[in-house]
């Protein structure tokens, strides 16, 4: 792996993990485009983690005071509990699902295809209606948890998804945002831990040259950043439904493509 591409790979990363466009298939596609073959594990424990700091780091005021009153009592505990509630669904389905997940984890032609629902979901919002008065609870949650363990897909937006789905509910635009973020550390932090325990046993060999992976992991978590700041401007405003037409041409633009290669 070039610099130049472990810089694009992390950019890719960084930027499509909070943008609602998927991040992983927006790498699959990349590696399909550029003809690379996939960096490996290191990699992906590498820019999860700097995704994960970017939105401890932007979030940080909502971070410590969600612990702070986890333990003291307030509306943190409430708030931190949804993300226990949320997280669950992710992790049943893909332990039930394990094997066919893999599978189309590694399937260019599942991310177009998932990308083109993305895209009608995000559309979709621009119909959508809040009441500011709405107090969300562990039902929405665990609606909202359900979102994301289908963003396991490729193609599928999981930032995407679970705000779509806040704000189907009535949720807050606002609201919502910040909970989705907050609510990724778990399922990012959970998926670099799972990659990392092969490195750690030995299943997948350590690289010799760490320098394209630490750019990787710098670009990733510096667009992360840059995504995130954009993503919660434009939900505040209602215009998560700007990203459809993205999604939809990049969809339909690879599958037509893989038609006409095959």
């Amino acid at each position: 792996m070039s610099f130049f591409e472990a810089m694009l790979l992390g950019l890719v990363q960084g930027f499509t993990e909070f943008l609602p466009v998927s991040s992983s298939g927006h790498l699959l596609l990349t590696q399909e485009l550029m003809d690379v073959q996939s960096p490996g594990v290191l990699l992906e424990v590498l820019v999860h983690l700097a995704t994960a700091l970017s939105v401890m780091v932007y979030f940080r005021n909502d971070l410590i005071r969600t612990v702070r009153e986890f333990f003291t009592g307030g509306p943190g505990r409430h708030f931190a509990l949804r993300i226990v509630v949320a997280s669950v669904p992710a992790v049943v389905i893909y332990v039930a699902f394990k094997k066919p997940l893999d599978a189309a984890l590694e399937s260019p032609i599942v991310a177009a295809s998932c990308l083109c629902v993305t895209g009608g979901v995000l559309l979709a919002t621009r119909w959508a209606r809040y009441r500011e008065d709405r107090v969300p609870g562990y039902f929405n949650a665990l609606i909202v948890g359900f979102a994301q363990a289908v963003a396991i897909l490729p193609g599928i937006s999981r930032s995407g998804s679970t705000i779509a789905a806040a704000l189907f509910l009535g949720d807050d635009p606002d609201r919502a945002a910040r909970f989705s973020f907050l609510m990724s550390l778990p399922v990012i932090l959970g998926a670099g831990a799972l990659q990392g325990r092969k490195l750690l046993t030995g299943e997948e060999p350590m690289p010799a040259e760490w320098v394209p992976y630490a750019i990787a992991a710098a670009a990733a978590f510096v667009s992360g950043l840059g995504a995130i700041h954009i993503l919660v401007k434009l939900v505040s405003k209602g215009r998560l439904y700007l990203f459809a037409p993205y999604c939809l041409l990049v969809g339909v633009g690879f599958l037509a493509w893989f038609g006409i290669r095959a």
